[in-house]
């Protein structure tokens, strides 16, 4: 028997979808010819710094652009909304809405999912969107190698024009949260240069690309949604510096920046710091050094983090608050797992005084047998000094930063923790057996899945440190054949923590979670730039056009 849904009263959620539009009335709609001259960034810029500013558009400088091209095969938009392409389903903030889909219908094995998409849909070239260009997608998507696992997808396949229908190799009810995060290509249109060139059926267009200098984008009048004030965004790509700089002489609306520079002031603008689960923290070999290696080669196992006293010690005994302050001048917001504020989080995981502190983590530590036992200060166990490295990302330098303030708060705890910067290059060769600063967090329970099953040991970044609880295997696989949605949360938040195990700071610890950062933006008098939802991870800039449609100027 087939179970029939409509997305938003299964999830008990409002919809966001707007006005709707009619495609197909190509005589009325407007486009850009290739004899149509698109300003250049200096000359939008010379306009804005005049003062000229053009209510319909916005000048947004970000600090980076998708080296693979405006690509969802290929991984963009997978950690913010494409903008240039629609997704089944939104996702802010943890909530499922729709978007392309209208609603879908599940089979009672949990394995066959079957989406209905709106018939008013069409690509900014007037072609309509249909279930053949979504199954062509995530048949893609599952070919290409991107940060999105959808490994569990057997086959995605048209029933008819607004029918598409997946079949899973194993039932899991928490596939929808897989579909906000793949944009759809039209199958007819795309190729290796697709990228270059995309046409997508998003709210917005793509008409001029100067790599490594600026992107101007222009609503596409195809868009089923509701139609923004905003008709033109120019975006520049620069760095931090630059981007700051380029505010103070007014050239751009909007400027994505470090919590460093958030701090200052700029005659015209205001900072909005929005909040996020973009989550700092530390990743542990949760195994001993046995001496192992990996099919490749890669050691696996630490002796010091591999002791589950230590990594539960570090977790409850560092000082988030003091991190905030001094890591990211007070933009950010504690963190005690990757599923903070999501509705799958399970609050009795949560740091408070009675579960924390310098003197928990000692007795922690006391308790497992790490005691100093020399005198030299740092604790030991077994012939064993409480001492190893903690890679960085060289170039990021919050994670840096980080580093280097877990190391000095490390020292009352006992440990020598030194840290090391390295690039991502060099980081994976050693991640098996050695903690590193991560960054992670997303709209879905998939990432607490990646990171904590035995499924996906070694996996990418996925599972770096050889955790495994079957217990808590258990409760995900639960939770992926569970139809209620609520049943889904409730289990995912026992495999956070039961009462006796778990994979959480206060459970097994695989992992420290310390500080959720803000994401900081200073912003020209004037722009209203909407309710912002709380943003994802790795935003790089982007994610804050996610509600470009509600962006006015006032």
């Amino acid at each position: 028997m087939i179970k029939k849904h409509d997305l938003i009263t299964a999830l008990a959620l409002i919809s966001v979808i707007g006005s709707l539009t009619v495609c197909g009335n190509t005589a009325d709609a407007k486009t850009t010819s290739a004899d149509e001259a698109v300003p250049t960034a200096s000359e939008v810029q010379e306009d804005t710094a005049s003062q000229n500013i053009r209510k319909d558009e916005v000048i947004a400088a970000v600090n980076s652009e998708p080296s693979a091209g405006w690509n969802p095969i290929t991984g963009y938009g997978q950690r913010y909304d494409p903008i240039l392409q629609s997704t089944l389903t939104k996702a802010y903030g943890g909530e499922i809405t729709n978007d392309l889909a209208t609603g879908y219908e599940v089979s009672d094995d949990g394995k066959e999912w079957t989406f209905t998409i709106r018939d008013d849909a069409c690509y900014s070239n007037g072609d309509k969107v249909t279930a053949s260009d979504v199954a062509f997608t995530y048949e893609a998507v599952s070919d290409n190698s991107t940060s999105l696992d959808l490994s569990n997808i057997a086959s995605a396949e048209a029933v008819d024009d607004t029918t598409v229908k997946f079949c899973l190799n194993e039932p899991d009810y928490t596939f929808l949260y897989v579909t906000y995060k793949v944009g759809i290509v039209p199958e007819k249109l795309y190729d290796e240069n697709y990228g270059e060139n995309p046409i997508g059926s998003g709210p917005f267009k793509m008409v001029q690309w100067e790599k490594g200098q600026q992107c101007v984008w222009e609503y596409n009048e195809y868009y089923y949604g509701k139609e923004p004030e905003i008709k033109r965004i120019v975006l520049l790509f620069m760095d931090d510096d630059s981007a700051f700089l380029a505010a103070q002489k007014g050239d751009v609306d909007l400027v994505y920046t470090n919590q460093n520079l958030a701090v200052q002031q700029i005659d015209g603008y205001h900072m909005e710091n929005v909040e996020s689960i973009d989550n700092y923290g530390i990743i542990f070999p949760t195994t001993l050094d046995e001496g192992n290696t990996s099919e490749d080669g890669r050691a696996i196992g630490n002796d010091v983090t591999g002791d589950p006293a230590v990594r539960k010690a570090l977790s409850v005994g560092l000082d988030r608050d003091a991190l905030i302050t001094d890591v990211f001048n007070g933009y950010g917001r504690k963190s005690f797992s990757m599923c903070d504020t999501m509705p799958w989080f399970n609050e009795e995981t949560a740091l408070d005084e009675s579960n924390s502190g310098k003197e928990t983590a000692i007795k922690i530590l006391e308790e497992a047998g790490w005691t100093d036992s020399d005198g030299d200060g740092i604790r030991d166990k077994d012939g064993v000094d409480a001492a190893f490295t903690l890679l960085y990302t060289s170039s990021n330098a919050n994670r840096q930063a980080m580093a280097m303030a877990v190391a000095e708060q490390a020292k009352e705890l006992g440990f020598a923790i030194t840290p090391e910067g390295a690039a991502n290059d060099e980081i994976t060769k050693r991640v098996y057996s050695t903690p590193y600063v991560f960054g992670r967090g997303d709209y879905t329970p998939n990432e607490f899945y990646l990171m904590t099953s035995t499924d996906t040991i070694g996996s990418g970044w996925s599972n770096t440190g050889y955790y495994s609880n079957p217990v808590v295997d258990e409760y995900m696989k639960k939770a992926m054949a569970s139809k209620d949605i609520e049943d889904v949360y409730k289990y995912y938040k026992l495999a956070q923590w039961d009462g006796e195990t778990g994979a959480s700071l206060i459970g097994d610890a695989p992992d420290c979670w310390l500080v959720r950062a803000d994401h900081c933006y200073f912003v020209r008098d004037g722009l209203d730039i909407g309710e912002q939802p709380i943003q994802p991870h790795c935003a790089n800039g982007q994610v804050v056009l996610s509600n470009i449609c509600d962006w006015k100027w006032e």
